[in-house]
């Protein structure tokens, strides 16, 4: 008796988890079909709340391809130290591949970190490090 409502509740769990995951797979299938940039922009939108602090009405007006002003610091773990930034305008484009860019003040934000590192580097007198790295004989 006791094994047998158990096993029925059991069952009932697995039921209701079955529904679930069905109506979950469901809304995962309609976002992809009608929103496929989702998927290509979770990147871009994790990089932006974890790495860099964004929080979601920033997020979600980048996200709107919409340009969004900032100030304050920004972090780079490339460089693993904050840049201040008293008025960059952000944005979210997508390239010629398909691919999402997070840009800040209309360049790559890999490229204005380095450029911000270059002129820290200058303002305390270390020269701005060469591009060219090939060997010499």
């Amino acid at each position: 008796q006791r094994e047998r409502q158990q096993a029925e509740q059991i069952q009932e769990i697995r039921n209701a988890y079955e529904q679930q995951h069905r109506k979950l797979s469901e809304f995962t299938d309609f976002v992809r079909r009608y929103f496929p940039y989702v998927e290509k922009l979770m990147p871009v939108i994790n990089f932006l709340r974890e790495r860099l602090g964004f929080n979601d009405g920033i997020i979600r007006r980048l996200c709107e391809f919409k340009e969004v002003g900032i100030k304050g610091e920004l972090y780079s773990s490339e460089f693993n130290r904050s840049f201040d930034t008293r008025h960059s305008v952000c944005s979210i484009k997508q390239d010629e591949n398909g691919k999402f860019d997070f840009k800040i003040d209309g360049v790559s934000h890999v490229n204005w970190f380095r450029k911000k590192m270059n002129e820290f580097r200058e303002a305390i007198g270390i020269p701005k490090p060469r591009q060219n790295r090939s060997m010499k004989l």
